[in-house]
């Protein structure tokens, strides 16, 4: 089996937070948010960005490791219960702080403004590639996961099946956060126009189509623009 779509969509989220930030920027060397702070550095912004996805993805990989330590059902019920609690508790405070930024520095600006530092942004990834690395690593860290529920599924199933029950609720917590005013709020502003290559070759190719979904699914994640993160999360990972 495969671990569910929700763990794929609360990996996303993460992804849709730097897109937040790919189109803003934070402040320069103070904290991120900290107020009336009306000049924002594309390099404070990379900085921030790249540490909240290692921050969420350090929980991938501590959730990794207790499923290989799991030796026994007592073990298998603590994973699910940190799942359900401390674990989700961790994601969701590091994706509020980044809400909470994206409001009083994003929101305020002018689609011009998020364009400009939004190419500074990509100018900054593309030349020193921690964007990619930190892709990579967020790549490798779920793919443990899925692959230590499927080796557990195979040892032993109802170990596996308390542990996959914790998976979901965390996906499930998630995505209720996501389905929040707030973010609702972002998605509204951030939203991604269609691509034009997409529009010419009609509803098959567009932005959330089925196909297009498809083929997203078989992308490494690494190699995803955030727009396309956007997009899949929206789009394509319900239920």
């Amino acid at each position: 089996m495969q671990t569910p779509r929700v763990l794929l969509f609360s990996v996303l989220f993460v992804l849709l937070l730097m897109g937040c930030g790919n189109e803003q920027s934070a402040d320069d060397d103070a904290a991120p948010l900290a107020s009336n702070r009306p000049a924002l550095e594309a390099s404070a912004v990379a900085d921030l960005l790249v540490q909240n996805f290692h921050d969420q993805t350090a929980i991938f990989e501590e959730i990794g490791d207790r499923i290989l330590a799991i030796d026994g059902q007592a073990a298998a019920e603590e994973v699910g219960r940190l799942l359900e609690g401390a674990y989700t508790d961790r994601a969701i405070a590091g994706i509020e702080d980044m809400v909470q930024w994206a409001e009083e520095y994003l929101v305020p600006l002018d689609a011009a403004e998020r364009a400009v530092l939004a190419e500074e942004l990509d100018a900054i990834f593309a030349a020193d590639g921690r964007l990619k690395e930190a892709g990579m690593r967020l790549d490798r860290a779920t793919e443990r996961v899925d692959g230590s529920i499927n080796a557990l599924f195979l040892a032993n199933p109802g170990q596996a099946q308390t542990v996959l029950n914790g998976v979901i609720a965390f996906g499930e917590n998630l995505e209720a956060f996501m389905n929040d005013e707030r973010w609702l709020a972002l998605d509204r502003l951030l939203a991604p126009e269609p691509a034009p290559e997409d529009a010419a070759r009609g509803s098959a190719g567009q932005i959330g189509s089925p196909t297009w979904c498809e083929r997203m699914a078989n992308t490494p994640q690494s190699q995803w623009t955030m727009n396309d993160a956007f997009a899949f999360a929206n789009h394509c990972t319900g239920g």
